[in-house]
């Protein structure tokens, strides 16, 4: 029997410090982002996930109380595992916006990454506040780097940026917004990684050239 649905938002709960406790966690988490991911929150019963880990009900319930806080952890678990890359005003401007850019891309376009937007997308009327949270540290997040990037360089003189988020959300858009499109609407598949290559080049040279210094 699944446990019954809470739409309120609960703390996701403290991993087990034992090791026998945090591989029991690690198997969960892991077949629920399985199940979750590939065939939604609704198909997905908490029977099927302890199928798939091997775990009891006693042991799942007493790190997941409900099955919200369980997609919940899922959620948390997909995003953190993202990790922004550094932008440093001191460095190449060219490089440090193609390797950003090429990151991003890589990341907004794999198989986790899209699976988890289409269940946020299907589920953000029952679970607002993930939608809230996948925006904040997804997509706001990356914009809110690269504005805080292009500010120094424009305070250091290497660009001209009068509003440093119009600028990083321009050059997001130019960077994503053909292919984002064709993923969410059409299901295509991920960009090749030449592609991928190509269109960080492009846009990185198209940016600087927009906002560089006229010598």
């Amino acid at each position: 029997m699944d446990m019954p649905d809470e739409t309120s938002l609960s703390s996701t709960p403290a991993e087990p410090q034992s090791l026998r406790g945090r591989e029991r966690y690690t198997r969960i988490i892991a077949s629920a982002t399985e199940l979750f991911l590939r065939d939604g929150y609704s198909e997905t019963s908490i029977d099927r996930i302890l199928d798939l880990s091997g775990g009891s009900k006693a042991t799942l319930y007493s790190y997941f109380p409900t099955k919200d806080d369980l997609f919940r952890a899922v959620t948390e678990s997909v995003v953190e595992n993202d990790r922004q890359p550094e932008l440093d005003a001191h460095e190449d401007i060219l490089v440090t916006l193609k390797a950003f850019a090429e990151q991003r891309l890589n990341v907004i376009f794999s198989p986790s990454h899209r699976a988890l937007l289409r269940v946020v997308i299907a589920e953000r009327q029952k679970f607002p506040d993930l939608a809230r949270a996948y925006y904040d540290a997804g997509p706001k997040r990356s914009r809110e780097l690269v504005a805080d990037y292009l500010s120094n360089l424009s305070a250091e003189g290497k660009l001209i940026v009068d509003d440093p988020r119009e600028a990083a959300g321009i050059f997001i858009g130019m960077l994503i917004h053909e292919w984002y499109s064709r993923s969410l609407l059409l299901d295509a598949e991920p960009p090749p990684e030449d592609e991928v290559r190509h269109r960080a080049d492009v846009v990185a040279r198209l940016f600087i050239k927009a906002y560089g210094r006229s010598e």
